[in-house]
């Protein structure tokens, strides 16, 4: 899919059946797409909306979080001096009993543990197995030409949030594509040849609040080895053609030139 000048890479899998994680129906290899993906994308069928709740459950079943954001919890194991605890947020969900408890069952009997979250004990569970994949997704509603909107209204008292499409009628497509780039969290960086002018057709496609340096390891190794310093035009920079180091943080549709060392 090509929008805003970016390629998106868009798998379309099998649909999802209970028992997918367990294996069933090759499950387990079609999920594990999901598992790498930077964007889940749920299609549902207007008139079977109830199918989210057997994808949900199966996507979490192989270890997906989709649309949860990672615990900020911090275990280091230890060879001696028993379990510690701190946090810097108040825990209503885990007293320490609780943690050492779970911990415990984890083999682990010295450990510092920092939470900078207010966790549920399955969210610990999740930061102690560290197989876990956090995902975002997006809810599609196809077919949606085919009911009136009192039916919507009714599906959103189930599902809040989702997007209305017709992929017959060509309805939101638009919209869509916008979504998935919205939520990609992408930026796209000109790049700019020395004397020559930038090529303003195909960016460099990054991720946002990535770095100058971040950027030229992207391109090649030899641009980080012999990194000089950078030029910018554009919203990330207070004038046209401002030199910046290697930890300046680019921002989108950002002109940049690499200037290395001789």
């Amino acid at each position: 899919m090509e929008y805003r000048n970016a390629k998106i890479q868009v798998f379309d899998i099998p649909g999802i059946i209970t028992g997918a994680s367990g294996g069933k129906g090759r499950g387990k290899e079609i999920l594990s797409v999901a598992r790498t993906a930077d964007l889940i994308i749920v299609v549902l069928d207007t008139l079977n909306p109830q199918h989210l709740d057997v994808i949900l459950k199966e996507l979490r079943n192989i270890g997906i979080r989709p649309n949860e954001k990672k615990p900020d919890v911090t275990v280091n194991r230890k060879k001696i001096g028993g379990v510690h605890v701190s946090s810097t947020v108040p825990l209503t969900h885990l007293d320490e009993k609780t943690i050492r408890s779970i911990i415990n069952e984890y083999g682990m009997h010295n450990a510092d543990i920092l939470f900078r979250d207010d966790v549920t004990i399955d969210q610990f569970i999740d930061v102690l197995d560290r197989n876990k994949s956090y995902v975002p997704m997006l809810i599609l509603l196809n077919k949606v030409d085919l009911v009136d909107e009192p039916y919507l209204e009714e599906i959103k008292k189930t599902i809040p949030e989702f997007i209305p499409i017709s992929a017959d009628k060509n309805m939101n497509i638009d919209f869509l594509k916008e979504q998935i780039f919205e939520n990609l969290n992408l930026i796209r960086i000109y790049l700019k040849p020395q004397g020559k002018k930038a090529d303003m057709e195909d960016p460099l496609v990054l991720k946002k609040g990535l770095t100058v340096i971040q950027a030229c390891e992207k391109l090649h190794r030899e641009f980080v080895k012999n990194f000089r310093h950078a030029k910018i035009w554009g919203t990330s920079v207070k004038f046209p053609g401002q030199k910046v180091g290697p930890d300046h943080v680019l921002e989108d549709e950002d002109v940049l030139r690499i200037i290395l060392k001789k």
